[in-house]
Order: C-alpha cells, then sequence, then structure tokens
C-alpha cells in the first residue's frame, strides 16, 4: 500500500485530500505546517507527498528541498498541489516531481501516484 502525505496548511483541504485517499486505498496522513509535515515525513516515511506551495513557516518550495535531505535517506516522489499556476510561485518548479493545480480530481491523483 502506497504511503501519501499531504502538506497543505488548509485544514479542511488537508482532511479531505486524507480521506479521499484513504477510501481510494492508500494509507494517508497530513501536517498542517511545514515542520509538522517534516516531522511526519520522518515517521511515516511516505513514498509521495503532496505540497502545497503557500504553507505559514515555509514556503513549499523549500518544504520540498529538505524533505528531499531528509537524514533518513528516504526519497519520497514530491507533487506540487497548489493553485498556482506552473511558473508564478517564488521557486525552482524543478524540485517536484510533478506540478499538479487545485482542485486536482481523485481520477488525476491516482494516476500521478500510479505513475510514481
Amino acid at each position: 500500500m502506497r504511503k501519501i502525505l499531504v502538506a497543505d496548511d488548509d485544514y479542511a483541504s488537508a482532511i479531505i485530500l486524507v480521506q479521499l485517499l484513504r477510501r481510494a486505498g492508500y494509507e494517508a496522513q497530513y501536517g498542517l505546517t511545514a515542520e509538522a509535515v517534516l516531522q511526519v515525513a520522518d515517521e511515516f516515511d511516505p513514498d509521495v507527498v503532496f505540497v502545497d506551495l503557500i504553507m505559514p513557516d515555509m514556503s513549499g518550495y523549500e518544504l520540498a528541498q529538505r524533505i528531499r535531505s531528509c537524514k533518513n535517506g528516504a526519497r519520497p516522489k514530491i507533487v506540487s498541489l497548489t493553485g498556482m499556476p506552473r511558473g508564478h510561485g517564488h521557486g525552482d518548479d524543478s524540485i517536484f516531481d510533478e506540478y499538479l493545480l487545485k482542485p486536482a480530481s481523485l481520477t488525476t491523483l491516482r494516476a500521478v501516484i500510479d505513475a510514481l
């Protein structure tokens, strides 16, 4: 079973996405701040991380870089899931394995997860 981590500071969005992913058969967790996401990532060891670009304590770009350099050596796939079109953020979009715009359908999310 694939393990998915959702990084989104909007509680409702995070919970809804986690519930959808769980119903689709994935093991899913979430974090509402970048620091919470890093802690969960260290303990949960996700296969895929969906990252919102706008987080309260650091940008999604910085969060993605920090996840990539986690001490446990895990290399999860990182997918931007944001309302900002590609190229409109304040960072290098190439840090992400995929870039999706909100709202993304469950069909799209599953296709991305399965392709990664």
